[in-house]
């Protein structure tokens, strides 16, 4: 290569970068159709010289995958599968040996995402072959929150399935490696974990084992009142509120009908209510 084609690949790099940035903003702002325009830009522009430069070809990889998912939330599931095919295909291409653990890591986010839009498009078999290898690759290179996301998404494809006694030990797996990443950082409030909390108390509910589905939906309100608490926005109101509801289906299924009404009446008016909770905090 000659001293000129430097900037031009960096050029092209930089460029890339800067669309995938702004694709990520539109995505903030709900903007799914400009975010989709933007990631595709990127990789048209990386596509000419991904051959000559690996930046280059790891900036295609990264918004193939961002464009894959970009797909995925306009439901547009059958053209995000070779966005995803291709991410993989082009990253593993330049890796060499075994790679660097952010390379194991990006791989195994495309993977992880493939699967998911594999997931819902009821490919169940190649979905879970995908999952499990993510699971791998994260523990591979130790992204441990990955690792427990990558747990829970396998536990979310049984659940969609109806298979709950299958999903429950992917449920544990995910809680212990969650807990495992929290020990480290006490006084956190990890939404992740607290939703894993809430698919275990929903997951032992279908099982009929409602004690215990009481016990956990319990442990996922507290931890979701205290991000209310902390922060007071629409998200962290609604997933109180999904949390509520759920404990009234557990005390409807233990006969406890009137506290049941009261979980209801509750998630009803977290969900109606700009303000989220009334003056009490109930």
């Amino acid at each position: 290569m000659n001293a000129d084609q430097v900037p031009n690949w960096e050029s092209v790099e930089r460029q890339a970068v800067s669309l995938v940035d702004d694709g990520h903003r539109f995505q903030r702002l709900g903007q799914d159709e400009k975010a989709l325009a933007s990631f595709d830009k990127a990789v048209t522009i990386c596509r000419g010289m991904s051959e000559k430069s690996d930046p280059v070809a790891l900036a295609l990889a990264q918004a193939l995958d961002n464009k894959g998912n970009a797909l995925v939330e306009l439901e547009r599931l059958v053209e995000a599968i070779p966005c995803f095919d291709e991410a993989i295909r082009i990253h593993e291409g330049f890796v060499r040996g075994d790679g660097t653990p952010q390379d194991v890591r990006e791989i195994a986010v495309t993977v992880m995402n493939k699967g998911l839009a594999l997931m819902l498009l009821g490919r169940n078999d190649e979905a879970r072959a995908c999952l499990e290898r993510a699971i791998d690759g994260f523990e591979r290179c130790g992204s441990r929150e990955d690792y427990c996301r990558a747990w829970l998404n396998n536990a979310e494809l049984y659940i969609r399935q109806k298979r709950f006694r299958e999903a429950l030990p992917a449920i544990d797996e995910a809680i212990a490696a969650w807990e495992d990443v929290i020990s480290d950082k006490p006084g956190t409030l990890n939404a992740d974990y607290v939703y894993t909390l809430y698919c275990r108390a929903d997951v032992l509910l279908n099982l009929g084992c409602c004690q215990e589905a009481l016990d956990f939906s319990d442990r996922a309100i507290a931890l979701n009142r205290a991000m209310v608490e902390a922060a007071n926005g629409p998200k962290e109101r609604e997933d109180l509120a999904v949390a509520v509801n759920l404990r009234g289906d557990v005390l409807t299924k233990l006969g406890r009908t009137d506290e049941a009404q009261d979980c209801f009446r509750e998630a009803a008016q977290l969900k109606g209510n700009a303000d989220g909770l009334d003056g009490d905090g109930n």
